[in-house]
């Protein structure tokens, strides 16, 4: 967000207009619009008296934070779905940006990978720019893979299996399919896919039933019978 939309959010949230705020500055009230448009920005003497007057401090007045509020992380991602809707290639560069803008925030960087990559199914973009997309987007979970989030790493981990397999690159989806625990069943099943198509359906099936009684294994063949 640029500063001249801090300034006016932030003047809002306080109740004062652009005449009160002109005032308090010894400024004109044009230059309080011509701030908030983005036309011109104020002078560096005033950053201090605007953050007091706004009630924030200069980091925030310049969006020195590394990281969203799950509130400011949802309704972007809202903004982002209605974007992709129309417009995929003017949602994924929205979503670059928001990543430039925050490159530490994992849950952020997760939604809009997530977000995108559900909009890039359904895109007419053409082969070259959809792979082009794609692995930006597989760029982005790789990272958010790595994150000290548990719930981000392991949704990021399992979308990566998904879209390795997806790709047919199997061996990578191996690495991260060995990432997951063997109690999330759907892990176990995707493990399972890559499995048949790298060694064989036999293969297969003696890992997925590997354990199991030899009860189980003969029910199991007389229902693929």
């Amino acid at each position: 967000m640029q500063i001249g939309e801090k300034i006016k959010n932030y003047r809002k949230t306080a109740g004062l207009t652009q005449e009160q705020m002109a005032d308090y500055l010894d400024v004109s009230t044009p230059a309080v619009n011509k701030w908030e448009k983005g036309n011109t920005y104020p002078d560096i003497s005033l950053l201090p008296a605007i953050a007091r007057l706004l009630k924030i401090d200069m980091n925030e007045l310049f969006s020195f934070r590394e990281e969203l509020t799950e509130k400011e992380i949802g309704q972007f991602v809202s903004e982002l779905s209605e974007v992709s809707s129309d417009s995929f290639i003017k949602a994924f560069e929205m979503g670059k940006n928001k990543i430039k803008e925050y490159p530490h925030c994992d849950s952020l960087i997760y939604s809009i990978a997530t977000v995108l990559n559900a909009a890039l199914t359904l895109s007419d973009i053409d082969d070259e720019k959809k792979l082009e997309c794609n692995n930006v987007i597989v760029e982005w979970l790789e990272r958010t893979a790595e994150s000290p989030d548990e719930k981000v790493r392991i949704s990021s981990i399992y979308m990566l299996a998904a879209k390795y397999i997806q790709m047919e690159k199997y061996k990578e989806a191996n690495i991260f399919l060995d990432k997951i625990p063997d109690t999330v069943i759907d892990a176990t099943i995707m493990k399972t896919n890559v499995l048949a198509h790298q060694e064989g359906t036999d293969r297969c099936c003696s890992v997925l039933f590997r354990g199991k009684t030899d009860a189980d294994s003969y029910e199991y063949t007389k229902l693929s019978v």
